[in-house]
């Protein structure tokens, strides 16, 4: 019976334990995409960031990523962004999300970061899709 109780334990808790460190610890990144506020995504890019948007794809320094995301938010005010999946290993992690708009359009928005020496998650590449003829 202890064996029983010892091993239910370990198999409910080490999942939720691994689970807890592949989360993406910079909200502030979520937080900014929610709010549609590009320039405070800018502290959390990498020096240059992959970015496809709805299939195109281009390599863009900091600035250049961040008018990139600020002219997406101008046409796309948000209503909502809700992160769907999160994961990763090591210091590479990943979360994909749901961006409403209050038009009633939705992007699914990925997004990969690294931690670079020690420092905070930095983003190396941004991906918008188009989710609206795809989820009811």
């Amino acid at each position: 019976m202890r064996f029983f109780l010892i091993a239910t334990f370990m198999m409910f808790s080490i999942p939720a334990m691994v689970q807890g460190q592949e989360k993406i610890e910079c909200e502030e990144i979520v937080n900014a995409i929610k709010n549609a506020q590009a320039t405070e995504l800018s502290p959390y890019l990498a020096n240059t960031v992959e970015c496809d948007m709805f299939g195109k794809s281009n390599v863009y320094s900091k600035a250049q990523t961040v008018q990139v995301m600020k002219d997406f938010f101008t046409q796309n005010k948000p209503k909502q962004f809700t992160v769907n999946h999160q994961g990763g290993q090591g210091d590479t992690k990943f979360f994909i999300g749901t961006y409403k708009t209050i038009a009633g359009k939705k992007y699914r928005i990925s997004c990969s970061v690294k931690q670079e020496a020690g420092k905070t998650d930095m983003i190396r590449q941004i991906r918008i899709e188009d989710y609206t003829d795809n989820q009811p």
